[in-house]
């Protein structure tokens, strides 16, 4: 039974400085960090690092509802009993996806401590026993910062690359086109809009990196699927879908409607690894691949997106975890998952294999 809880705001620097079409990047991020203990003194750990334009939650709200509110219905309850106590919290205060996340992550760890497996065993179980590869992001630069940015991943190894776009059509092209004649013909691109586009100019960017990119991710605004289905109709790109999916019912909006070739998966908009879990089952399904992103996660939350990617199904397309491939050891957390270049590999250790030193802010 859950005996005992402990919730700590601390400050990291980010891992990956990003510039994207929402605005800069910054120095350092707040990450809620959530331990659940039993009465022998077995514990799981927990995270929500909040997109506050994604969610409408912020660090302090999030702790604020966890000390409040979730963690204090948690004592006496049995971690096994996983649903039951995620639709307890969700009566108690709904919506809040990032919240919930820290504590579904925390039982899932306290699960696999319990009975000495990694989490993926309690999922669907190891799909990928060579792992998975990883990509590396490029923010909004220069044109010549891009492409010098994308060369130097490329001579580390990787083979997949996300660039973001969003602000300026003609630029975005230019950078797009000109990272592809600088790297090798077998180094995929993706792009991320971030919802910075309208119609025409998604267009008009779409037609010009056709034979350039593997997909955009979300050219236009969350809610425009009509928008999005024309794109896949008339440029060829495939389309995939992140800030248009945060629950089933939006999924299932997006398949309906036609709008998407393939998804992303962040925890902390749909609630943790049992809602991801769900979503990833259905699209996958519904002929979707799925792509799991850690954008500014520490250690633990980015552990808990490793084990989901490790139970999906055998894809071309890279996952978004970069951060154990460059920062095998991050400040405040740590994590015992390997790498071996870009790929990440099964994890071996119990629970989520990632731990973080307390500290309250």
């Amino acid at each position: 039974m859950i005996a005992d809880w402990s919730c700590s705001l601390i400050e990291v620097a980010t891992h990956s400085r990003l510039d994207t079409s929402y605005g800069p990047a910054e120095a350092t991020r707040p990450h809620v960090m959530v331990r659940l203990t039993d009465g022998d003194g077995r514990s799981g750990l927990g995270e929500a690092s909040p997109l506050p334009f994604f969610t409408g939650e912020t660090a302090t709200s999030i702790k604020l509802q966890l000390e409040q509110v979730f963690l204090p219905a948690l004592i006496g309850r049995d971690p096994f009993d996983h649903d039951e106590a995620m639709a307890v919290l969700d009566r108690l205060l709904p919506e809040n996806r990032s919240a919930m996340c820290a504590v579904d992550m925390a039982l899932y760890d306290l699960r696999g401590q319990l009975s000495g497996a990694p989490v993926y065993r309690q999922l669907g179980g190891l799909r990928r026993p060579e792992g998975f590869r990883v990509t590396r992001a490029i923010g909004l630069l220069s044109l010549d910062k891009t492409v010098q940015m994308a060369q130097h991943w490329v001579e580390r190894g990787f083979r997949t690359l996300k660039l973001k776009i969003g602000l300026d059509p003609a630029e975005d092209i230019d950078r797009i086109l000109a990272v592809r004649r600088a790297v090798p013909a077998d180094v995929r691109l993706r792009v991320d809009a971030n919802q910075g586009y309208d119609l025409p100019s998604a267009m008009r960017v779409l037609r010009a990196l056709a034979d350039a990119v593997e997909y955009c991710e979300q050219p236009l605004p969350a809610r425009d699927l009509g928008g999005l289905r024309a794109l896949r109709a008339e440029t060829g790109v495939r389309i995939t879908v992140d800030e248009s999916v945060h629950t089933m019912r939006d999924l299932l909006r997006v398949l309906d409607a036609q709008a998407a070739d393939a998804l992303v998966v962040k925890l902390i908009k749909c609630g943790g690894l049992r809602a991801a879990e769900h979503l990833a089952a259905v699209a996958t399904s519904a002929g979707m691949p799925v792509m799991v992103v850690s954008p500014f996660e520490t250690h633990v939350g980015a552990a808990a997106g490793v084990h989901l990617a490790m139970t999906l199904p055998p894809s071309p397309f890279a996952q978004e975890l970069s951060i154990f491939a460059v920062e095998p050891r991050g400040p405040r957390t740590e994590s015992s998952i390997e790498t071996a270049g870009d790929r990440v590999l099964p994890p071996k250790a119990a629970g989520l294999g990632a731990s973080y030193a307390e500290h309250e802010s």
